[in-house]
Protein backbone atom coordinates (compact mmCIF):
# COMPACT_ATOMS: atom_id res chain seq x y z
CA UNK A 1 0.00 0.00 0.00
CA UNK A 2 2.87 2.40 0.39
CA UNK A 3 4.19 2.00 -2.80
CA UNK A 4 0.77 2.71 -4.58
CA UNK A 5 0.84 5.78 -2.16
CA UNK A 6 3.88 6.93 -3.23
CA UNK A 7 3.66 5.99 -7.12
CA UNK A 8 0.48 7.99 -7.11
CA UNK A 9 1.75 11.19 -5.28
CA UNK A 10 4.68 11.74 -7.54
CA UNK A 11 2.33 10.72 -10.21
CA UNK A 12 0.10 13.76 -9.06
CA UNK A 13 3.02 16.04 -8.37
CA UNK A 14 3.63 16.12 -11.65
CA UNK A 15 0.04 17.16 -13.00
CA UNK A 16 0.68 20.51 -10.27
CA UNK A 17 2.34 22.77 -12.20
CA UNK A 18 5.05 23.39 -9.44
CA UNK A 19 2.01 24.13 -6.67
CA UNK A 20 2.37 21.77 -3.75
CA UNK A 21 0.48 19.08 -3.15
CA UNK A 22 -2.73 19.13 -0.87
CA UNK A 23 -5.55 16.50 -0.19
CA UNK A 24 -7.38 19.48 -2.01
CA UNK A 25 -5.56 19.92 -4.83
CA UNK A 26 -5.43 16.64 -5.46
CA UNK A 27 -8.33 16.10 -5.81
CA UNK A 28 -8.64 18.69 -8.39
CA UNK A 29 -6.05 16.68 -10.57
CA UNK A 30 -8.22 13.65 -10.61
CA UNK A 31 -11.66 15.44 -11.16
CA UNK A 32 -10.24 17.62 -14.22
CA UNK A 33 -7.16 15.72 -15.59
CA UNK A 34 -7.84 12.18 -17.74
CA UNK A 35 -4.06 11.64 -17.30
CA UNK A 36 -4.25 11.58 -13.72
CA UNK A 37 -7.19 9.33 -13.40
CA UNK A 38 -5.38 6.92 -15.37
CA UNK A 39 -2.73 7.04 -13.18
CA UNK A 40 -4.73 6.27 -9.97
CA UNK A 41 -6.32 3.25 -11.78
CA UNK A 42 -2.87 2.29 -12.54
CA UNK A 43 -1.36 2.37 -9.23
CA UNK A 44 -4.62 1.05 -8.34
CA UNK A 45 -3.91 -2.03 -10.56
CA UNK A 46 -0.52 -2.48 -9.81
CA UNK A 47 -0.44 -2.15 -5.95
CA UNK A 48 -3.67 -2.16 -4.41
CA UNK A 49 -4.61 -4.93 -2.09
CA UNK A 50 -7.71 -5.67 -5.20
CA UNK A 51 -4.12 -6.37 -7.12
CA UNK A 52 -2.83 -9.39 -5.36
CA UNK A 53 -6.22 -11.31 -7.14
CA UNK A 54 -6.54 -12.25 -10.76
CA UNK A 55 -9.83 -11.61 -10.65
CA UNK A 56 -10.18 -7.97 -9.29
CA UNK A 57 -6.73 -7.20 -11.71
CA UNK A 58 -8.68 -8.02 -14.80
CA UNK A 59 -11.64 -6.21 -13.68
CA UNK A 60 -9.94 -3.19 -12.68
CA UNK A 61 -7.93 -3.37 -15.83
CA UNK A 62 -11.25 -3.53 -17.55
CA UNK A 63 -12.76 -0.39 -15.52
CA UNK A 64 -9.42 1.60 -16.72
CA UNK A 65 -9.91 1.27 -20.31
CA UNK A 66 -13.63 2.03 -19.98
CA UNK A 67 -13.03 5.47 -17.86
CA UNK A 68 -9.95 6.30 -19.60
CA UNK A 69 -9.37 4.52 -23.09
CA UNK A 70 -6.03 3.59 -21.60
CA UNK A 71 -4.57 -0.55 -21.84
CA UNK A 72 -2.10 -0.98 -19.11
CA UNK A 73 -1.57 -5.27 -19.01
CA UNK A 74 -1.25 -6.74 -15.91
CA UNK A 75 2.43 -6.93 -15.46
CA UNK A 76 3.85 -3.82 -16.80
CA UNK A 77 5.58 -1.91 -14.47
CA UNK A 78 5.37 1.78 -14.70
CA UNK A 79 8.08 4.08 -12.49
CA UNK A 80 6.50 6.94 -10.09
CA UNK A 81 6.30 10.08 -11.82
CA UNK A 82 4.19 8.55 -15.37
CA UNK A 83 2.55 11.78 -17.22
CA UNK A 84 -0.39 11.04 -19.73
CA UNK A 85 -2.15 14.17 -20.33
CA UNK A 86 -4.69 12.23 -23.00
CA UNK A 87 -4.19 8.74 -21.88
CA UNK A 88 -6.78 7.35 -24.70
CA UNK A 89 -5.37 4.31 -27.22
CA UNK A 90 -2.25 3.84 -25.08
CA UNK A 91 -1.28 0.23 -24.81
CA UNK A 92 1.66 -0.92 -22.39
CA UNK A 93 2.69 -4.66 -22.78
CA UNK A 94 2.21 -6.78 -19.86
CA UNK A 95 6.36 -7.61 -19.67
CA UNK A 96 7.14 -4.16 -20.74
CA UNK A 97 9.08 -1.82 -18.25
CA UNK A 98 8.85 2.14 -17.92
CA UNK A 99 10.90 4.02 -15.71
CA UNK A 100 10.35 7.02 -13.59
CA UNK A 101 8.85 10.10 -14.38
CA UNK A 102 7.69 9.27 -18.10
CA UNK A 103 5.71 11.29 -20.65
CA UNK A 104 3.38 9.33 -22.26
CA UNK A 105 1.37 10.91 -25.37
CA UNK A 106 -2.17 9.26 -26.25
CA UNK A 107 -1.66 6.49 -28.69
CA UNK A 108 1.04 5.36 -27.76
CA UNK A 109 1.77 1.56 -28.01
CA UNK A 110 5.07 -0.12 -25.62
CA UNK A 111 4.15 -3.83 -26.97
CA UNK A 112 5.90 -7.29 -27.46
CA UNK A 113 7.40 -8.88 -30.44
CA UNK A 114 7.01 -12.88 -30.94
CA UNK A 115 10.39 -13.71 -32.65
CA UNK A 116 9.68 -16.34 -35.55
CA UNK A 117 12.15 -18.28 -33.86
CA UNK A 118 9.73 -19.98 -31.01
CA UNK A 119 11.95 -17.73 -28.49
CA UNK A 120 9.36 -15.98 -25.66
CA UNK A 121 7.90 -12.30 -26.23
CA UNK A 122 10.29 -9.59 -25.81
CA UNK A 123 9.12 -6.38 -24.66
CA UNK A 124 10.68 -2.76 -24.27
CA UNK A 125 12.56 -1.12 -21.23
CA UNK A 126 12.16 2.40 -21.41
CA UNK A 127 14.72 4.29 -19.05
CA UNK A 128 13.72 7.50 -16.80
CA UNK A 129 12.61 10.86 -18.50
CA UNK A 130 11.34 9.35 -21.88
CA UNK A 131 9.13 11.10 -23.93
CA UNK A 132 6.59 8.90 -25.55
CA UNK A 133 5.02 11.11 -28.74
CA UNK A 134 2.07 10.94 -29.83
CA UNK A 135 0.92 7.83 -31.83
CA UNK A 136 4.87 6.10 -31.56
CA UNK A 137 5.02 2.28 -31.38
CA UNK A 138 7.86 0.79 -29.93
CA UNK A 139 7.82 -3.08 -30.05
CA UNK A 140 9.83 -5.57 -29.26
CA UNK A 141 13.11 -6.07 -26.85
CA UNK A 142 14.34 -3.25 -27.74
CA UNK A 143 16.08 -0.23 -25.05
CA UNK A 144 15.13 3.29 -25.04
CA UNK A 145 17.68 5.09 -22.77
CA UNK A 146 17.51 7.55 -19.88
CA UNK A 147 16.07 10.95 -21.31
CA UNK A 148 15.46 9.77 -25.02
CA UNK A 149 12.21 11.49 -26.65
CA UNK A 150 10.24 9.40 -29.23
CA UNK A 151 8.81 11.16 -31.99
CA UNK A 152 5.08 11.02 -32.91
CA UNK A 153 3.74 8.27 -35.35
CA UNK A 154 7.53 6.95 -34.87
CA UNK A 155 7.93 2.87 -35.19
CA UNK A 156 10.93 2.06 -32.95
CA UNK A 157 12.58 -1.26 -33.73
CA UNK A 158 15.82 -0.61 -32.66
CA UNK A 159 17.61 1.01 -29.11
CA UNK A 160 17.76 4.33 -28.39
CA UNK A 161 20.45 5.88 -26.96
CA UNK A 162 19.62 8.09 -23.51
CA UNK A 163 19.06 11.71 -24.80
CA UNK A 164 18.46 10.79 -28.35
CA UNK A 165 15.38 11.47 -30.56
CA UNK A 166 13.99 8.66 -32.70
CA UNK A 167 11.98 9.78 -35.54
CA UNK A 168 10.38 8.26 -38.71
CA UNK A 169 8.58 4.74 -39.91
CA UNK A 170 10.69 2.87 -39.11
CA UNK A 171 12.51 5.74 -36.40
CA UNK A 172 15.67 6.73 -37.45
CA UNK A 173 17.92 7.88 -34.43
CA UNK A 174 19.13 11.25 -34.13
CA UNK A 175 22.33 12.81 -32.25
CA UNK A 176 22.04 13.20 -28.21
CA UNK A 177 20.06 16.14 -27.41
CA UNK A 178 22.89 18.58 -25.83
CA UNK A 179 20.46 20.25 -23.67
CA UNK A 180 17.65 23.22 -23.48
CA UNK A 181 17.77 25.71 -26.82
CA UNK A 182 20.08 23.44 -28.32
Amino acid sequence: MAEFAAHLSADLARYADGHQLSPLRSMKILMSNPGARASLLLRAQENSALSRSGGWRKLLRQVTLLLTGADFVPGCRIGPGVMMQHPNGIVISGRAVIGANATILQQVTVGEAIGSDGAPPRAPRIGDGVLLGAGCKVLGGVEVGDGAAVGANAVVLQAVPAGAVAVGVPARVLPARRGPGA
